[in-house]
């Protein structure tokens, strides 16, 4: 697989010489650049439009750096993580051409061909497909031919390999879509240094005991491979869009292995040396299906079917000293199944109602083998009903959305099932095309994980052993936010927001000597509530016409949470980037502050380093050349720092990983585009393998 990957990689763009790519019948000339005040965006009550400059689409990478560049006020954008969320926080969905978009479609756009950037408050568009938060890439239409785009990324300091091709073909109302991607990483420094502190009542028959046990990675190797590969076959037209896609992800990890030494403060376990193999293997073969059909101007429908299937296996062996070994094992077959039929009716100007069904269906088989073996079935999923309603007047949009959801949990000789209402209300005000406010409530439940409800006991180490819970009940929240976005002109944009979020009966790890001998026993339970509220302020500011923009994101957190791990916490970050252009190169900064919190769903208390990044690139005739180098003033591997206080167990623990240490990478990409530009839609992409129930 990897050499028929690598093999496309130089044989594709030889393809593309043979092509000329045929401009429009209308002689263009090259311009100077014209400022306007005031053209470059323009909001409404549900709506904002932005047009990224000329020198941003030409230095972006993908679509993740141009909106990175654009620095829209009110979107957060993680270079790193490549995430997008709303500034308050919440997560927006990416869609080019109205179509649903994955990391890799952003990562192969040719970022040239978009026309304007759209930012949705609530759309009520059916293919949106219930999204309350968007963004919609308008981009440039081929009438034949299409592009190809070549990218190859290497990290220095860290040892991993990208690579990646992307072909686009259209001919009349058809358009077809090629994608495929390999990344190989290695990693000999990953690991942990931890003292954990064990309270027993009776161990091992020896009565109360309290064991401290000091742990250190010696040695480690982490190795991954991951391969993507996806087709689609477009069908568009005035009135019907169909869209096809299939895709095959592959994820091998022959290594996770780990050697670390042992300290133990009782007699009862001497110091030894502990030895962890891990490895793993996923596939998945899916298919994705979005049709679309217009009625009648008023009346349109919406549907997206999707079905996965995969086979995950991992292995794990597990030994201290001479007298004790572990080995659990498991192979799943796992089916997922997605159905979401949406009816769009425009009743008038003014009233729009969305009627919709929604079913999720999860099938699980998994063989457990080893020192604990078994055999569990999984049969999760859930029905959804519901109705959308959105009243537009010339500067208001006030709307609300309530469904019903019925939940099907099980579990080999476990049944339970859940039936619970989601809501929404939201209200926008637009005075001019300058000024936006937003408000908005959301009330819904959380479902966990289908292997956090595992019944099989597996054990971890000569003193834990670990469990998931069959009756986990469903965690419900309430959260409410309110946004003011101030658009000016060209120079300056602001967006202020405020945010409050409530999670009632939060899932939790619970840690008991209740386990074989009076060992510890990790178990996941309903335990207390989680709070937070969040207070900040998004600043752009443009500067030289546009070849200086500087963006700065101020953010008040507060955090409580109750239960067994009770606790208050309030902190200030921030996030500044810069970034400057000059003839065709630019000059790009970001830096996001340490950060000190305890996790939403966990007792963890987390310290994670600050993060930053410099780079250096150049863009031109469809070459990209980009050169950076992240958290270059930090040698350590260290990549966070944990603690957890409970009754019987409490832990000190560093995590080593690749993630914040310092690395240079320098990548480059070259598009060629053929045809005629008159007709053009979204990338395809891999779409990863299927989601796991296996116990961890």
């Amino acid at each position: 697989m990897r050499k028929v990957i690598l093999t496309s990689l130089f044989l594709i763009p030889l393809l593309g010489y043979a092509q000329t790519e045929i401009p429009d019948s209308i002689e263009g000339k090259e311009l100077n650049e014209v400022v306007v005040e005031a053209s470059n965006q323009r909001t409404s009550s549900n709506i904002s439009t932005y047009i990224p400059m000329a020198r941003q689409k030409n230095a972006a990478a993908d679509a993740i750096s141009l909106l990175s560049q654009m620095a829209i006020p009110q979107i957060e954008v993680d270079p790193i993580g490549q995430a997008v969320k709303t500034a308050s926080g919440q997560g927006v969905s990416i869609f080019i051409d109205f179509l649903p978009a994955t990391a890799q479609d952003l990562q192969g756009m040719r970022t040239q061909d978009v026309k304007k950037v759209e930012y949705y408050l609530h759309p009520t568009d059916p293919r949106f497909q219930g999204a309350h938060y968007a963004i919609n890439f308008i981009m440039q239409k081929y009438e034949w031919g299409g592009y190809t785009k070549v990218t190859a990324n290497k990290w220095f300091g860290v040892n991993r390999t990208e690579g990646e091709v992307y072909s686009k073909m259209a001919y009349k109302s058809m358009i077809f879509d090629l994608y495929a991607d390999e990344i190989y990483l290695t990693n000999r420094h990953g690991g942990t240094a931890s003292t954990e502190t064990f309270r027993f009542e009776d161990l091992y028959g020896n009565g109360p005991q309290t064991i401290q046990r000091t742990s250190e990675t010696n040695s480690s190797l982490y190795r991954n491979n991951s391969n993507d590969i996806a087709l689609r076959a477009l069908y568009n037209s005035d009135k019907a869009r169909i869209s096809n896609r299939i895709s095959y992800s592959l994820t091998n990890v022959p290594h996770n292995d780990a050697v670390n030494s042992l300290l133990y403060s009782s007699e009862l376990f001497p110091n030894a040396s502990a030895t962890s193999l891990k490895s793993s293997h996923n596939w998945a073969l899916s298919y994705n299906g979005n049709y679309s059909y217009r009625f009648s101007p008023k009346l349109s429908f919406e549907a997206v079917a999707i079905y996965t299937y995969g086979k995950n296996k991992s292995y794990s062996f597990y030994s201290s000293g001479k007298d004790l070994s572990i080995t659990n094992n498991a192979s799943e077959d796992a089916h997922h199944l997605q159905i979401n039929p949406r009816l769009y009716w425009r009743l008038n100007k003014r009233n729009t109602f969305i009627f919709y069904l929604a079913s999720i269906q999860n099938w699980n088989t998994i063989d457990y083998s080893g020192d604990s073996p078994s055999r569990q079935k999984y049969n999760v999923g859930g029905y959804s009903a519901g109705a959308h309603y959105n009243l537009s007047l010339e500067k208001w949009d006030i709307g609300g959305e309530f469904c019903w959801v019925w939940e099907r949990n099980h579990i080999s000789n476990s049944r339970m099932n859940d039936n619970f209402p989601r809501a929404i209300a939201y209200a926008t005000y637009s005075p001019n095309d300058k000024h936006q406010f937003e408000v908005n409530w959301n009330y819904s439940k959380d479902v966990p994980d289908a292997s956090q409800k595992s019944p099989n006991m597996l054990q971890q180490d000569e003193l834990m052993w670990y469990q998931g819970t069959p009756t986990l009940s469903d965690y419900s929240y309430h959260n409410a936010g309110l946004t003011y976005t101030w658009l000016p002109n060209n120079r300056w944009q602001l967006s202020a927001d405020g945010y409050i979020y409530m999670l009632g009966n939060r899932c939790v790890t619970i840690y008991s000597p209740t386990a074989p001998e009076g060992t510890m026993l990790r178990k996941y339970v309903n335990d207390g509530n989680y709070r937070s509220g969040m207070l900040g302020v998004s600043a752009t500011a443009k500067f030289f016409g546009g070849k200086l923009v500087a963006k700065l994101r101020p953010q008040y957190w507060l955090r409580k949470t109750t239960g067994a791990y009770a606790s208050t916490r309030n902190e200030l970050t921030c996030t500044a980037q810069l970034t400057y252009y000059f003839d065709k190169f630019y000059l790009w900064g970001w830096y996001m502050t340490p950060s000190h919190y305890q996790e939403e769903q966990s007792g963890i208390v987390e310290r994670t380093p600050a993060k930053y990044q410099i780079q250096f690139g150049w863009g031109d005739k469809g070459w990209n050349i980009r050169a950076g180098v992240y958290n270059f003033l930090r040698t350590s591997w260290e990549s966070s720092h944990q603690t957890l206080t409970s009754e019987y167990y409490t832990f000190d623990r560093k995590e080593f990983s690749t993630a914040q240490h310092w690395r240079i990478t320098l990548a480059v990409s070259y598009t060629f585009g053929y045809g005629k530009k008159v007709d053009h839609h979204d990338e395809v992409s891999g779409s990863g393998t299927v989601g796991s129930a296996i116990l961890k």
